[in-house]
């Protein structure tokens, strides 16, 4: 006996997409949370932003679900009536180094169709007065999005698709065996249910749940946390649009993002962590301002407060990995490492890019 066709473990938005893609395929879809609710770890620690796909590694994961997810998420949210804002987004440069490598990012626009215009220091001034630049590049297909809003859509599609999602219920060990993924929740070791397909897309805890999973030997990738910290600007917003430094090392750089209420947000910096901490400490006021006034030199007048912070789980190659272990020709292990951003862009692409790998390929 299977209890469950699928059963998907993380209700955040990447779970919740999956989710939603194999219940619309008459599936009989489990999906479980640890916590009381959607969406409570990084899903709900995120700045909302629609990506246009610019910066990624050429034909790599990231870069193809950013786009083709762009497309399916502007088409969502219209259907559905989820707020969201296209304003659109300003890269900007403020020496000849930073000039230069506009150009390898407008280049990259041009191999993948994404329109950029390009801005001088008089456009830059038309576009934002308060920014300072001496050149950027403008992303119409940039936005944000109600992100809470979205994974509640997500939610209403699997319950309306008979699928069945549960809070409260952690996911403790999995037993891959011929015939099916025999699994425990909350350590009630005399409850055991079995799947015929257990996806693994519990972000943070993505690696502690595949090495509960016992009885098959697959490669888990090694994992570094990287926290991004935010701070929130006291006062009225300078900008009407998106403003992003040029990419850094491990993230986009701390830009400036706009929320749907009109108050600004600055972030994210890059912290190497070596176990989960989501605090954000009033004692990065001074490093965000150095970094914020390189493209707005009023912020040194302003106040800025401890807003959130997320964390990224970074791997080894900075792509999405998504692992379809097959045991055979009905029972597979799909591991999903490294979702970061663009995650929340790439959601329904993600979602369609699972159901792809355990149903139409199977």
């Amino acid at each position: 006996m299977i209890d469950f066709e699928f059963t998907v473990v993380g209700g955040g938005v990447i779970g919740l997409s999956i989710a939603k893609s194999l219940s619309s395929e008459n599936k009989k879809v489990l999906l479980l949370e640890k916590n009381n609710t959607f969406g409570q770890e990084n899903s709900s620690r995120n700045s909302g932003v629609i990506h246009a796909g610019l910066y990624y590694i050429k034909n790599s994961l990231k870069e193809k679900l950013c786009i083709q997810g762009r497309h399916y998420l502007y088409k969502y949210i219209k259907d559905r009536g989820i707020k969201y804002n296209k304003c659109g987004k300003i890269i900007v440069a403020s020496s000849l180094d930073e000039i230069q490598k506009l150009k390898f990012i407008k280049k990259n626009a041009e191999r993948l169709a994404i329109e950029l215009v390009e801005l001088d220091k008089k456009n830059l001034k038309e576009m934002e007065p308060d920014l300072n630049g001496s050149a950027g590049l403008f992303s119409r297909e940039t936005g944000i999005v109600d992100v809470h809003q979205l994974m509640a859509n997500f939610l209403i599609d699997v319950e309306n698709n008979g699928g069945t999602i549960v809070f409260n219920t952690e996911f403790s060990e999995g037993f891959i065996n011929q015939n099916s993924i025999d699994f425990i929740v909350n350590n009630q070791k005399n409850d055991v249910f079995k799947t015929k397909v257990l996806i693994n897309c519990s972000g943070l805890n993505s690696y502690r749940v595949a090495k509960s999973i016992k009885n098959f030997q697959f490669k888990i990738p090694k994992i570094r946390f990287v926290k991004g910290n935010y701070m929130k600007l006291e006062g009225d917003s300078p900008f009407s649009r998106l403003i992003y430094p040029i990419p850094q090392k491990d993230g986009l750089g701390i830009h400036s993002t706009i929320c749907l209420s009109g108050e600004t947000h600055f972030g994210p910096d890059t912290e190497q962590l070596k176990s989960v901490n989501f605090d954000v400490s009033r004692d990065l006021e001074n490093k965000f301002k150095k970094s914020i006034s390189k493209y707005w030199s009023k912020i040194k007048d302003r106040n800025l407060v401890p807003d959130y912070s997320g964390i990224r789980t970074k791997i080894v190659g900075n792509d999405f990995c998504i692992q379809n272990n097959k045991i055979n020709q009905n029972i597979s292990l799909i591991n999903l490492f490294g979702i970061e951003s663009p995650g929340l862009t790439s959601s329904i692409a993600i979602g369609e890019f699972v159901k792809n790998l355990v149903i139409e390929n199977k």
